[in-house]
């Protein structure tokens, strides 16, 4: 497949064979310890544990290439003269420096990322120094076309400029303070913008898969919650508007209780006695006016 890369941890061997042949390649894949597979291009967390130091080259013989070339001029050329080869870059390192490389980068990756993608960070964090105890980790681009097509002097400026972004990052800067031709920058904001898809897989792009070891059932199906989080908050968030609390209290004290009989607007009504009061009054008024005339004509 032309679009899948691969990052292999080896138990002793840190070249990739000069030949193309079964036997040589059989001997190369018995060696791998751990695999772990991206597509179309190597996974961001990768290119965090190599530098410079760590490009190789690797010649394959071009059987396309050499057929071609057969013509009559050349058809009886010893068969070493018309072993046309292509060169493939690629990166190689112990694993002990891989692993250095990655802890001080790791602070980096940390800033640049989503919080909803940290659990990918720490899961990769750990799975690296639990199952990478191979000597060496090799990162295979041999199947991706773009990058058959660099040189290996296009790989050291590349891998120098990410170096130097790398220890930006870590220090604080930004993503985009990052200089307007850095390759970091270019490929940390494509790769963001590509994560806001729902259905893109963030394993593929960050860290990679090695099916069953990498990623575990549970941290796949926590990143899965935590990424569709922000989308249920968004959908939920029109039918179920959030009153103020002033508000709520207001509801409480005018409205009427559910099972409470609802009372209509109606005159006050004065009650026709009340204890005996108003009777009580108008009789003494009466006897207090009698007397008033009796004195006036006992008087008179």
């Amino acid at each position: 497949m032309s679009d899948v890369v691969y990052l292999d941890n080896l138990l002793s061997l840190n070249t990739i064979p000069d030949t193309n042949t079964p036997e040589a390649m059989s001997d190369f894949i018995k060696d791998i310890k751990v695999e772990v597979m991206a597509r179309h291009w190597p996974a961001l967390f990768w290119w965090a544990l190599f530098d410079d130091t760590h490009i190789r080259t690797t010649w394959l013989n071009s059987t396309e290439t050499r057929d071609k070339a057969q013509t009559p001029a050349t058809r009886d050329a010893s068969a070493e003269e018309l072993s046309l080869k292509e060169g493939y870059p690629y990166l190689s390192a112990p694993t002990d420096e891989a692993l250095r490389h990655w802890e001080q980068r790791m602070p980096a990756l940390a800033q640049i990322l989503p919080a909803d993608l940290h659990p990918i960070l720490a899961g990769f964090d750990a799975f690296l120094k639990e199952k990478f105890t191979g000597a060496y980790i090799i990162l295979r681009t041999t199947e991706l076309t773009d990058i058959t097509q660099a040189s290996g002097e296009d790989w050291r400026f590349m891998l120098r400029g990410r170096a130097r972004d790398w220890q930006r990052l870590k220090e604080g800067m930004q993503v985009e303070r990052l200089g307007a031709d850095s390759d970091l920058r270019y490929e940390i904001t494509e790769m963001l913008a590509e994560l806001q898809a729902p259905q893109t897989d963030p394993f593929f792009l960050l860290s990679g898969r090695s099916e069953p070891l990498w990623p575990l059932p549970d941290l796949e199906a926590a990143i899965r919650v935590l990424r569709s989080r922000p989308l249920q908050t968004q959908s939920d968030a029109r039918p179920e508007q959030t009153a103020p609390a002033s508000v709520h209290k207001q509801q409480e004290t005018t409205s009427p209780a559910p099972d409470a009989p609802i009372v209509q607007d109606e005159p006050e009504q004065v009650p026709l006695s009340g204890n005996g009061k108003n009777n009580m009054s108008l009789f003494w008024f009466i006897v207090i006016l009698f007397l008033i005339f009796s004195a006036y004509f006992s008087l008179s």
